[in-house]
Protein backbone atom coordinates (compact mmCIF):
# COMPACT_ATOMS: atom_id res chain seq x y z
CA UNK A 1 0.00 0.00 0.00
CA UNK A 2 0.89 3.95 -0.68
CA UNK A 3 -0.08 6.10 2.00
CA UNK A 4 0.22 9.79 1.65
CA UNK A 5 0.92 12.15 5.03
CA UNK A 6 -1.17 15.15 5.05
CA UNK A 7 -1.44 18.20 6.32
CA UNK A 8 -0.70 21.64 7.29
CA UNK A 9 2.86 23.20 7.04
CA UNK A 10 4.36 22.54 10.55
CA UNK A 11 1.98 19.81 11.67
CA UNK A 12 4.20 16.94 12.64
CA UNK A 13 4.19 14.85 9.53
CA UNK A 14 7.93 14.60 8.50
CA UNK A 15 8.72 13.64 12.19
CA UNK A 16 5.59 11.37 12.22
CA UNK A 17 7.28 9.52 9.18
CA UNK A 18 10.67 9.34 10.56
CA UNK A 19 9.20 7.93 13.70
CA UNK A 20 7.22 5.43 11.81
CA UNK A 21 9.85 4.36 9.62
CA UNK A 22 11.86 1.29 9.43
CA UNK A 23 13.58 1.80 6.01
CA UNK A 24 14.29 5.32 4.25
CA UNK A 25 13.78 5.97 0.29
CA UNK A 26 14.68 9.42 -1.81
CA UNK A 27 14.56 12.77 -0.20
CA UNK A 28 13.01 10.72 3.21
CA UNK A 29 12.92 13.08 6.03
CA UNK A 30 14.70 15.81 4.21
CA UNK A 31 13.97 19.52 5.31
CA UNK A 32 15.06 22.68 3.56
CA UNK A 33 14.59 26.24 4.69
CA UNK A 34 15.19 29.14 2.33
CA UNK A 35 16.79 31.51 4.85
CA UNK A 36 17.90 31.33 8.27
CA UNK A 37 15.36 33.17 9.44
CA UNK A 38 12.39 30.24 8.12
CA UNK A 39 11.57 27.15 10.45
CA UNK A 40 13.64 23.98 8.27
CA UNK A 41 10.01 22.56 6.19
CA UNK A 42 9.67 19.82 3.94
CA UNK A 43 9.50 21.38 0.30
CA UNK A 44 9.75 17.90 -1.94
CA UNK A 45 7.91 14.54 -1.77
CA UNK A 46 9.92 11.75 0.87
CA UNK A 47 9.43 8.15 0.91
CA UNK A 48 10.08 5.75 3.38
CA UNK A 49 8.24 2.46 4.34
CA UNK A 50 7.46 0.22 7.23
CA UNK A 51 5.42 -3.30 7.85
CA UNK A 52 2.57 -3.59 8.77
CA UNK A 53 1.11 -7.36 9.41
CA UNK A 54 3.11 -8.84 6.64
CA UNK A 55 1.79 -5.45 4.46
CA UNK A 56 4.25 -3.32 3.16
CA UNK A 57 3.62 0.24 3.15
CA UNK A 58 5.36 3.53 1.45
CA UNK A 59 4.71 6.46 3.31
CA UNK A 60 4.59 9.27 0.70
CA UNK A 61 5.52 12.52 3.17
CA UNK A 62 3.89 15.58 1.62
CA UNK A 63 4.57 19.12 1.46
CA UNK A 64 2.21 21.23 3.73
CA UNK A 65 3.31 24.88 2.20
CA UNK A 66 0.52 25.94 0.22
CA UNK A 67 2.62 27.41 -2.70
CA UNK A 68 3.96 23.22 -3.07
CA UNK A 69 0.76 21.99 -3.57
CA UNK A 70 1.66 20.88 -6.91
CA UNK A 71 4.24 18.06 -5.09
CA UNK A 72 1.25 17.00 -3.47
CA UNK A 73 -1.16 16.69 -6.22
CA UNK A 74 1.45 14.80 -8.16
CA UNK A 75 2.00 12.35 -5.28
CA UNK A 76 -1.69 12.13 -4.63
CA UNK A 77 -2.04 9.81 -8.07
CA UNK A 78 -0.59 6.85 -6.26
CA UNK A 79 -2.72 7.04 -2.85
CA UNK A 80 -4.31 3.87 -1.32
CA UNK A 81 -4.85 5.79 1.71
CA UNK A 82 -3.56 8.48 3.73
CA UNK A 83 -3.15 10.22 7.24
CA UNK A 84 -3.64 13.80 7.72
CA UNK A 85 -2.01 15.50 10.70
CA UNK A 86 -3.87 18.12 12.55
CA UNK A 87 -2.22 20.52 14.82
CA UNK A 88 -4.19 21.05 17.58
CA UNK A 89 -2.84 24.51 18.68
CA UNK A 90 -4.60 25.77 15.19
CA UNK A 91 -6.80 23.18 14.21
CA UNK A 92 -8.46 22.90 10.44
CA UNK A 93 -5.87 24.94 8.59
CA UNK A 94 -6.23 26.50 4.78
CA UNK A 95 -3.93 23.25 3.75
CA UNK A 96 -5.57 20.77 5.39
CA UNK A 97 -8.61 21.30 3.90
CA UNK A 98 -7.41 21.00 0.60
CA UNK A 99 -5.64 17.99 1.66
CA UNK A 100 -8.85 16.71 3.38
CA UNK A 101 -10.48 17.38 -0.30
CA UNK A 102 -7.56 15.20 -1.93
CA UNK A 103 -8.25 12.22 0.35
CA UNK A 104 -12.39 12.60 -0.28
CA UNK A 105 -11.42 12.34 -4.38
CA UNK A 106 -9.28 9.75 -4.10
CA UNK A 107 -9.64 7.38 -0.58
CA UNK A 108 -12.56 8.54 1.37
CA UNK A 109 -12.77 5.21 2.86
CA UNK A 110 -9.14 4.24 3.62
CA UNK A 111 -7.76 7.69 6.19
CA UNK A 112 -6.32 8.53 9.60
CA UNK A 113 -6.86 11.64 11.79
CA UNK A 114 -3.95 12.43 13.47
CA UNK A 115 -4.16 14.89 16.42
CA UNK A 116 -0.69 16.20 17.58
CA UNK A 117 0.75 18.31 19.96
CA UNK A 118 -2.19 17.49 22.26
CA UNK A 119 0.78 17.89 25.50
CA UNK A 120 0.39 21.89 24.45
CA UNK A 121 -3.60 22.25 25.24
CA UNK A 122 -6.26 20.81 27.76
CA UNK A 123 -7.71 17.67 27.59
CA UNK A 124 -11.08 19.16 27.51
CA UNK A 125 -9.85 21.10 24.36
CA UNK A 126 -8.13 18.09 22.28
CA UNK A 127 -11.96 16.02 23.40
CA UNK A 128 -13.70 18.75 21.70
CA UNK A 129 -11.20 19.06 18.61
CA UNK A 130 -11.74 15.66 18.18
CA UNK A 131 -15.83 15.54 18.69
CA UNK A 132 -15.68 18.21 15.33
CA UNK A 133 -13.54 16.02 13.57
CA UNK A 134 -16.53 13.12 12.09
CA UNK A 135 -18.80 16.25 11.20
CA UNK A 136 -15.81 17.73 9.33
CA UNK A 137 -15.15 14.69 7.99
CA UNK A 138 -19.28 14.23 6.77
CA UNK A 139 -19.51 17.28 5.04
CA UNK A 140 -16.46 16.32 2.68
CA UNK A 141 -17.38 12.59 2.33
CA UNK A 142 -14.86 11.06 3.87
CA UNK A 143 -15.84 7.95 5.89
CA UNK A 144 -17.39 8.58 9.40
CA UNK A 145 -15.65 6.06 10.90
CA UNK A 146 -11.97 6.93 10.05
CA UNK A 147 -10.17 6.34 13.23
CA UNK A 148 -9.31 9.38 15.37
CA UNK A 149 -5.79 9.69 17.31
CA UNK A 150 -4.72 11.92 19.86
CA UNK A 151 -0.80 12.11 19.90
CA UNK A 152 1.71 13.85 20.98
CA UNK A 153 5.19 13.46 18.78
CA UNK A 154 8.08 15.35 20.40
CA UNK A 155 6.62 14.41 24.26
CA UNK A 156 5.64 10.80 23.82
CA UNK A 157 6.73 9.41 20.47
CA UNK A 158 6.79 5.93 21.91
CA UNK A 159 3.01 6.40 22.79
CA UNK A 160 2.06 7.92 20.39
CA UNK A 161 3.67 5.61 17.30
CA UNK A 162 1.99 2.71 18.86
CA UNK A 163 -1.74 4.06 18.78
CA UNK A 164 -1.09 5.58 15.03
CA UNK A 165 0.27 2.15 13.44
CA UNK A 166 -2.88 0.47 15.51
CA UNK A 167 -5.12 3.31 13.61
CA UNK A 168 -3.35 2.16 10.09
CA UNK A 169 -3.93 -1.55 11.04
CA UNK A 170 -7.52 -0.89 10.65
CA UNK A 171 -7.51 1.18 7.46
CA UNK A 172 -5.01 -2.12 5.34
CA UNK A 173 -6.79 -3.32 2.54
CA UNK A 174 -5.32 -5.07 -0.53
CA UNK A 175 -6.26 -2.53 -3.28
CA UNK A 176 -7.72 -3.64 -6.40
CA UNK A 177 -4.83 -3.24 -8.98
CA UNK A 178 -6.54 -3.92 -12.74
CA UNK A 179 -3.37 -4.31 -14.74
CA UNK A 180 -3.05 -4.15 -18.59
CA UNK A 181 -0.01 -6.13 -18.49
CA UNK A 182 2.14 -3.29 -19.71
CA UNK A 183 4.31 -1.76 -17.46
CA UNK A 184 3.57 1.96 -16.83
CA UNK A 185 5.83 4.12 -14.08
CA UNK A 186 4.79 7.42 -12.07
CA UNK A 187 8.58 8.80 -11.92
CA UNK A 188 9.54 11.34 -8.79
CA UNK A 189 12.80 11.50 -8.86
CA UNK A 190 16.17 10.92 -11.08
CA UNK A 191 19.89 11.09 -10.69
CA UNK A 192 23.17 9.59 -11.47
CA UNK A 193 25.58 7.02 -9.60
CA UNK A 194 29.53 7.76 -10.57
CA UNK A 195 30.36 4.30 -12.55
CA UNK A 196 26.72 2.78 -12.36
CA UNK A 197 24.23 5.00 -14.96
CA UNK A 198 21.19 6.17 -13.72
CA UNK A 199 18.18 5.80 -11.07
CA UNK A 200 14.79 6.29 -11.66
CA UNK A 201 12.63 5.65 -8.61
CA UNK A 202 8.64 6.00 -8.50
CA UNK A 203 5.39 4.00 -8.02
CA UNK A 204 4.61 1.43 -10.98
CA UNK A 205 1.27 2.83 -11.59
CA UNK A 206 0.32 -0.70 -14.21
CA UNK A 207 1.67 -3.75 -16.01
CA UNK A 208 5.39 -4.89 -13.45
CA UNK A 209 8.84 -4.30 -14.71
CA UNK A 210 12.41 -6.34 -15.00
CA UNK A 211 15.88 -6.28 -15.71
CA UNK A 212 16.63 -6.92 -19.30
CA UNK A 213 12.98 -4.55 -20.66
CA UNK A 214 13.40 -1.86 -22.79
CA UNK A 215 11.58 1.41 -21.61
CA UNK A 216 10.50 4.53 -23.45
CA UNK A 217 11.69 7.38 -21.55
CA UNK A 218 9.21 10.28 -23.49
CA UNK A 219 10.36 13.39 -21.55
CA UNK A 220 13.60 12.58 -23.67
CA UNK A 221 12.48 10.83 -26.26
CA UNK A 222 15.16 7.84 -25.73
CA UNK A 223 14.88 4.24 -24.97
CA UNK A 224 16.88 2.44 -22.45
CA UNK A 225 17.00 -1.22 -21.15
CA UNK A 226 16.72 -1.96 -17.26
CA UNK A 227 19.92 -2.93 -15.78
CA UNK A 228 18.38 -3.91 -12.56
CA UNK A 229 15.25 -3.62 -9.88
CA UNK A 230 15.32 -2.85 -6.71
CA UNK A 231 12.65 -2.32 -4.25
CA UNK A 232 13.35 -0.57 -0.75
CA UNK A 233 17.04 -1.30 -1.79
CA UNK A 234 16.70 -5.03 -2.29
CA UNK A 235 17.34 -6.41 -5.73
CA UNK A 236 13.97 -7.43 -6.84
CA UNK A 237 13.23 -10.29 -10.04
CA UNK A 238 10.24 -7.30 -11.23
CA UNK A 239 8.60 -4.52 -9.77
CA UNK A 240 4.86 -5.18 -9.76
CA UNK A 241 1.62 -2.34 -9.90
CA UNK A 242 1.50 -0.22 -6.90
CA UNK A 243 5.45 -0.73 -6.05
CA UNK A 244 7.67 1.68 -4.98
CA UNK A 245 10.81 0.39 -7.05
CA UNK A 246 14.10 2.33 -8.23
CA UNK A 247 15.38 1.22 -11.59
CA UNK A 248 18.86 0.95 -12.70
CA UNK A 249 19.60 2.42 -16.65
CA UNK A 250 22.39 3.12 -18.52
CA UNK A 251 23.30 6.88 -18.57
CA UNK A 252 20.39 8.77 -19.75
CA UNK A 253 21.40 11.78 -21.71
CA UNK A 254 19.97 14.76 -19.51
CA UNK A 255 19.26 14.64 -15.50
CA UNK A 256 16.85 17.38 -16.14
CA UNK A 257 14.40 15.20 -15.32
CA UNK A 258 11.84 15.49 -12.87
CA UNK A 259 8.13 14.22 -12.32
CA UNK A 260 7.62 12.48 -15.40
CA UNK A 261 6.43 8.67 -16.63
CA UNK A 262 8.25 6.19 -18.22
CA UNK A 263 7.21 3.01 -19.95
CA UNK A 264 7.52 -0.13 -21.93
CA UNK A 265 7.42 -0.25 -25.33
CA UNK A 266 4.34 -0.98 -26.91
CA UNK A 267 2.70 0.47 -23.95
CA UNK A 268 -1.55 2.09 -24.16
CA UNK A 269 0.23 5.13 -23.30
CA UNK A 270 -0.69 8.06 -25.66
CA UNK A 271 1.11 11.65 -26.28
CA UNK A 272 -1.79 14.40 -26.10
CA UNK A 273 -2.43 18.24 -26.05
CA UNK A 274 -6.10 17.84 -26.19
CA UNK A 275 -8.41 15.67 -24.16
CA UNK A 276 -12.05 15.30 -23.61
CA UNK A 277 -12.51 14.30 -19.57
CA UNK A 278 -15.87 13.44 -17.49
CA UNK A 279 -16.36 16.72 -14.69
CA UNK A 280 -17.39 16.79 -10.41
CA UNK A 281 -17.45 20.04 -8.91
CA UNK A 282 -15.73 20.54 -6.00
CA UNK A 283 -18.67 22.51 -3.71
CA UNK A 284 -15.97 24.69 -1.50
CA UNK A 285 -14.75 26.38 -4.67
CA UNK A 286 -17.58 29.15 -4.71
CA UNK A 287 -16.15 31.30 -7.82
CA UNK A 288 -17.00 31.73 -10.96
CA UNK A 289 -15.14 29.74 -13.69
CA UNK A 290 -15.62 31.26 -17.09
CA UNK A 291 -15.46 29.86 -20.24
CA UNK A 292 -11.55 29.32 -21.61
CA UNK A 293 -10.13 30.32 -17.73
CA UNK A 294 -6.58 28.55 -17.68
CA UNK A 295 -6.75 26.27 -14.75
CA UNK A 296 -3.65 24.22 -13.61
CA UNK A 297 -4.54 20.55 -14.71
CA UNK A 298 -2.50 17.94 -12.34
CA UNK A 299 -2.66 14.51 -14.80
CA UNK A 300 -0.89 11.91 -13.22
CA UNK A 301 2.62 12.80 -11.99
CA UNK A 302 2.28 16.08 -14.25
CA UNK A 303 0.90 19.56 -13.67
CA UNK A 304 0.33 22.02 -16.05
CA UNK A 305 -1.85 25.15 -17.33
CA UNK A 306 -4.51 24.21 -19.62
CA UNK A 307 -7.37 26.25 -21.52
CA UNK A 308 -10.92 24.77 -20.56
CA UNK A 309 -14.05 24.72 -22.39
CA UNK A 310 -16.86 23.73 -20.57
CA UNK A 311 -19.75 21.59 -21.75
CA UNK A 312 -22.94 19.48 -21.10
CA UNK A 313 -23.49 16.07 -23.44
CA UNK A 314 -26.17 15.94 -26.16
CA UNK A 315 -25.07 12.58 -27.31
CA UNK A 316 -22.43 12.41 -29.47
CA UNK A 317 -22.41 16.68 -29.22
CA UNK A 318 -21.69 18.98 -26.68
CA UNK A 319 -23.28 22.28 -26.03
CA UNK A 320 -20.90 24.96 -24.99
CA UNK A 321 -21.46 26.21 -21.49
CA UNK A 322 -20.57 30.27 -20.72
CA UNK A 323 -18.65 28.92 -17.35
CA UNK A 324 -18.42 25.85 -14.84
CA UNK A 325 -21.98 25.24 -13.54
CA UNK A 326 -24.08 22.48 -12.45
CA UNK A 327 -25.26 21.02 -16.05
CA UNK A 328 -21.23 20.54 -17.04
CA UNK A 329 -20.90 17.25 -17.81
CA UNK A 330 -17.59 17.35 -19.80
CA UNK A 331 -14.37 19.85 -20.28
CA UNK A 332 -12.30 19.93 -23.21
CA UNK A 333 -9.10 20.52 -22.25
CA UNK A 334 -6.52 22.48 -24.31
CA UNK A 335 -3.28 21.56 -22.34
CA UNK A 336 -0.30 24.20 -22.84
CA UNK A 337 2.23 21.45 -24.06
CA UNK A 338 1.40 17.97 -24.55
CA UNK A 339 1.29 14.70 -21.94
CA UNK A 340 2.12 11.30 -22.50
CA UNK A 341 -1.07 9.29 -20.64
CA UNK A 342 -3.96 7.05 -20.61
CA UNK A 343 -7.58 6.98 -20.90
CA UNK A 344 -9.40 7.04 -17.67
CA UNK A 345 -6.54 8.91 -15.80
CA UNK A 346 -8.06 10.98 -13.16
CA UNK A 347 -7.36 14.70 -13.81
CA UNK A 348 -7.73 17.27 -11.09
CA UNK A 349 -8.25 21.23 -11.57
CA UNK A 350 -6.90 23.64 -9.46
CA UNK A 351 -6.71 27.81 -9.54
CA UNK A 352 -2.94 27.99 -7.55
CA UNK A 353 -2.71 31.39 -8.35
CA UNK A 354 -5.86 32.32 -6.87
CA UNK A 355 -5.88 35.61 -4.89
CA UNK A 356 -8.18 34.35 -2.23
CA UNK A 357 -5.49 32.62 -0.05
CA UNK A 358 -7.92 31.15 2.53
CA UNK A 359 -9.80 29.46 0.30
CA UNK A 360 -10.23 26.16 -1.63
CA UNK A 361 -7.72 26.56 -5.08
CA UNK A 362 -9.47 23.81 -5.95
CA UNK A 363 -11.87 23.46 -8.53
CA UNK A 364 -13.13 20.12 -9.70
CA UNK A 365 -11.91 16.66 -11.08
CA UNK A 366 -13.11 13.57 -13.03
CA UNK A 367 -11.94 11.06 -15.67
CA UNK A 368 -10.00 11.45 -19.22
CA UNK A 369 -12.70 9.64 -21.45
CA UNK A 370 -11.10 10.94 -24.85
CA UNK A 371 -7.46 11.70 -26.30
CA UNK A 372 -8.16 13.89 -29.21
CA UNK A 373 -5.72 14.79 -32.20
CA UNK A 374 -7.73 17.86 -33.50
CA UNK A 375 -10.10 19.90 -31.60
CA UNK A 376 -12.99 20.05 -34.34
CA UNK A 377 -12.96 15.81 -33.38
CA UNK A 378 -15.16 16.99 -30.40
CA UNK A 379 -18.69 18.49 -31.83
CA UNK A 380 -19.00 21.50 -30.05
CA UNK A 381 -21.89 23.98 -30.38
CA UNK A 382 -23.50 27.46 -29.10
CA UNK A 383 -27.71 27.11 -28.51
CA UNK A 384 -28.82 30.11 -30.37
CA UNK A 385 -33.01 31.64 -30.26
CA UNK A 386 -34.89 33.21 -32.73
CA UNK A 387 -38.51 34.34 -32.01
CA UNK A 388 -41.20 35.56 -34.33
CA UNK A 389 -44.71 36.74 -34.38
CA UNK A 390 -47.03 35.00 -37.24
CA UNK A 391 -48.62 37.79 -38.74
CA UNK A 392 -51.56 36.19 -40.52
CA UNK A 393 -52.77 32.71 -41.65
CA UNK A 394 -51.61 32.04 -45.58
CA UNK A 395 -53.73 28.78 -46.20
CA UNK A 396 -54.23 25.64 -44.10
CA UNK A 397 -50.69 24.30 -43.72
CA UNK A 398 -48.61 27.40 -44.57
CA UNK A 399 -48.79 31.14 -42.41
CA UNK A 400 -46.46 34.20 -42.84
CA UNK A 401 -44.55 35.84 -40.05
CA UNK A 402 -42.52 38.22 -39.05
CA UNK A 403 -39.31 39.77 -36.69
CA UNK A 404 -37.64 35.74 -36.72
CA UNK A 405 -35.24 37.34 -39.68
CA UNK A 406 -33.82 40.97 -40.84
CA UNK A 407 -34.88 41.98 -44.51
CA UNK A 408 -30.81 41.33 -45.15
CA UNK A 409 -30.79 38.08 -43.89
CA UNK A 410 -29.94 34.80 -46.41
CA UNK A 411 -32.79 33.09 -46.21
CA UNK A 412 -30.83 29.95 -47.68
CA UNK A 413 -28.84 29.45 -44.61
CA UNK A 414 -32.17 28.97 -42.95
CA UNK A 415 -34.55 27.22 -45.70
CA UNK A 416 -36.02 24.12 -44.69
CA UNK A 417 -34.99 24.75 -41.03
CA UNK A 418 -37.04 23.08 -38.30
CA UNK A 419 -39.58 26.14 -35.74
CA UNK A 420 -41.54 25.66 -33.13
CA UNK A 421 -44.91 27.59 -32.47
CA UNK A 422 -45.84 28.69 -29.17
CA UNK A 423 -48.99 26.66 -29.85
CA UNK A 424 -47.53 23.19 -30.02
CA UNK A 425 -47.08 22.72 -34.20
CA UNK A 426 -43.79 22.07 -35.28
CA UNK A 427 -43.22 23.45 -39.13
CA UNK A 428 -40.20 24.24 -41.06
CA UNK A 429 -39.29 27.73 -42.81
CA UNK A 430 -40.00 28.41 -46.86
CA UNK A 431 -38.10 30.56 -47.91
CA UNK A 432 -38.75 34.68 -47.34
CA UNK A 433 -41.92 36.46 -47.99
CA UNK A 434 -41.74 40.52 -49.54
CA UNK A 435 -38.96 42.04 -48.81
CA UNK A 436 -38.87 42.85 -45.12
CA UNK A 437 -37.70 39.48 -43.66
CA UNK A 438 -40.67 38.10 -43.29
CA UNK A 439 -41.01 34.42 -43.44
CA UNK A 440 -43.06 31.53 -44.72
CA UNK A 441 -43.98 28.64 -42.23
CA UNK A 442 -45.13 25.21 -43.49
CA UNK A 443 -46.51 23.18 -41.12
CA UNK A 444 -47.02 19.69 -42.75
CA UNK A 445 -49.71 18.24 -40.35
CA UNK A 446 -52.03 21.42 -40.87
CA UNK A 447 -52.80 24.46 -38.60
CA UNK A 448 -54.38 23.28 -35.43
CA UNK A 449 -58.16 25.11 -35.47
CA UNK A 450 -57.01 26.18 -31.61
CA UNK A 451 -53.88 28.33 -33.05
CA UNK A 452 -56.19 29.38 -36.40
CA UNK A 453 -58.52 30.88 -33.70
CA UNK A 454 -55.84 32.48 -31.47
CA UNK A 455 -53.79 34.28 -34.66
CA UNK A 456 -57.77 35.62 -35.68
CA UNK A 457 -58.04 36.85 -31.96
CA UNK A 458 -55.36 39.02 -32.43
CA UNK A 459 -53.63 37.01 -29.57
CA UNK A 460 -49.50 36.93 -30.23
CA UNK A 461 -48.50 33.01 -31.13
CA UNK A 462 -45.27 32.98 -31.37
CA UNK A 463 -42.62 31.51 -33.94
CA UNK A 464 -38.87 30.04 -32.44
CA UNK A 465 -36.41 28.63 -34.48
CA UNK A 466 -34.00 26.86 -31.81
CA UNK A 467 -30.18 26.87 -33.34
CA UNK A 468 -27.25 25.00 -32.81
CA UNK A 469 -24.22 27.27 -33.93
CA UNK A 470 -21.00 24.68 -34.49
CA UNK A 471 -17.69 25.73 -33.82
CA UNK A 472 -14.52 24.59 -36.26
CA UNK A 473 -16.98 22.73 -38.90
CA UNK A 474 -18.02 22.77 -42.19
CA UNK A 475 -21.97 22.78 -40.54
CA UNK A 476 -22.30 25.79 -39.10
CA UNK A 477 -25.87 26.15 -38.41
CA UNK A 478 -28.38 23.08 -38.09
CA UNK A 479 -31.71 23.54 -35.96
CA UNK A 480 -33.83 21.13 -33.69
Amino acid sequence: MNIGILGHVDSGKTTLAKALSSIGSTAAFDKHAKSANLRANTIDLGFSALTINDTRIALIDCPGHASLIRAVMAASSVFDAAIVIINVLRGIEPQTVEHLLLVSILVPHACVIVLNKCDLISPDKVEAIRKKIPKALKSLKISENSPIVTTSLMEKPDESISSIVDAVRQIIYKPNRISSGHFVMAVDHCFPIKGKGTVMTGTVVDGSCKAGMEIEIPVLQEKRKVREVQSWKQVVPEGRMGDRVALLLNDVSSQEIDRTIIFEVGAQVQKACYMLVSVKRIELYRHEVPHRSKLFISIGFETMTAECHFLKSEGDEFELHDQLNDETTHILLILEHPVYTKLDSLFLAARLDSQFKTECRFICYGRIVKLVSQLDDVKRFHQKFRTGIVERVENENSLICHSLFKKETNFEVYNNMLVHLSTGESGRVEGSFGKSGKARIVIPSGILPSTLDAIKSGGPVEVQLRLKKYLMSKTHLSSY
